[in-house]
């Protein structure tokens, strides 16, 4: 009896729904004309967005080595609020410098490590540029490491601060910073917050090294951070 007294409202739902379902239902060749016009806006669009992002990375980098450097932490402003796809273009295109961090396993112990860092670069005692939490892998068996990308600028001092550690127990085996395909951080002078037991084994001019078989090692039980001079 219920089934006989629902089915004509049955009915009637099941037609309302087919009727909205034929409404919505967009047209292909509105589809195919949407795709076709984006493409082609795309394809108008993007030549002018990285010639636009090419002169901002070029200005840039000019004011930085003015020493303006208000200047050009206005123009990375500019850089950031561009459209994603536009800004990674123009990061292809521009070959952007980039920090490397190897990570490190206390030579296979497995006890040690760091599971994130915070990098910046300064010139002097002003900070220029920063990156926080940025995750990096650990591994028990084999080393990691993060490469992280950094906008064309003046910088003298690169500092990267271990926010997060493996077992309460932090370290890494080396810091690398490659401008124009060359690493300014390659033996130069490291400051570090601390060293396990205070250990010739692990300083911090381990980190500089050119020597993934060596490692900076933190007191268990702390963050801490290394700071590293770069070469002109």
């Amino acid at each position: 009896m219920l089934m006989k007294k629902y089915a004509p409202m049955a009915s009637l739902l099941l037609g309302l729904a087919a009727s909205f379902s034929c409404f919505s239902a967009e047209p292909a060749e509105l589809t195919s004309a949407r795709g076709n016009y984006q493409k082609q806006i795309k394809t108008l669009t993007d030549p002018v967005n990285a010639r636009y992002l090419a002169y901002l990375e070029s200005l840039k980098k000019s004011l930085g080595a003015k020493g303006d450097l208000d200047g050009a932490l206005a123009v990375q402003k500019e850089i950031d609020s561009l459209p994603a796809p536009a800004t990674t273009k123009a990061a292809e295109n521009a070959g952007s410098d980039k920090i490397v961090i190897w990570n490190q396993n206390n030579g296979g112990k497995a006890d040690r490590g760091t599971k994130k860092v915070s990098v910046s670069l300064w010139v002097g005692s002003r900070e220029v540029w920063n990156k926080k939490f940025v995750h990096i892998d650990w591994d028990p068996t084999k080393q990691t490491k993060v490469e992280i990308l950094v906008p064309t600028m003046t910088a003298d001092k690169l500092r990267v601060q271990v926010t997060e550690t493996v077992n309460d127990r932090g370290g890494l085996a080396e810091i690398e910073f490659f401008r124009g395909g060359r690493n300014v951080a390659a033996k130069g002078a490291a400051t570090v917050s601390a060293v396990w037991e205070n250990s010739p084994k692990h300083m911090g001019s381990m980190l500089t090294d050119g020597d993934m078989a060596t490692w900076w090692l933190l007191p268990d039980n702390q963050e801490g951070w290394a700071e590293i001079m770069l070469a002109p």
